[in-house]
């Protein structure tokens, strides 16, 4: 099963990855005017998603640009 979409892979993979709080507390801090509508709703929504996981199945997700997926 698929926690996230290539979109969101991609996106989450712009941000510090090291942990999910790690990746939390600088998608929290990014200025959502730096997005438009549709890239902050996605971050609002990320934020949400990964404060629901566990870090058991953070550890099981591959983060990473889409170039570098198979």
């Amino acid at each position: 099963m698929k926690l996230f979409t290539v979109e969101e892979t991609n996106f989450m993979s712009y941000f510090d990855t090291s942990s999910r709080q790690a990746l939390i507390r600088d998608m929290s801090n990014t200025p959502l005017n730096d997005f438009d509508d549709e890239m902050s709703e996605m971050l609002y929504r990320l934020i949400k998603r990964l404060e629901n996981m566990t870090d058991e199945e953070f550890s099981q997700v591959s983060i990473m640009p889409d170039e570098y997926m198979d």
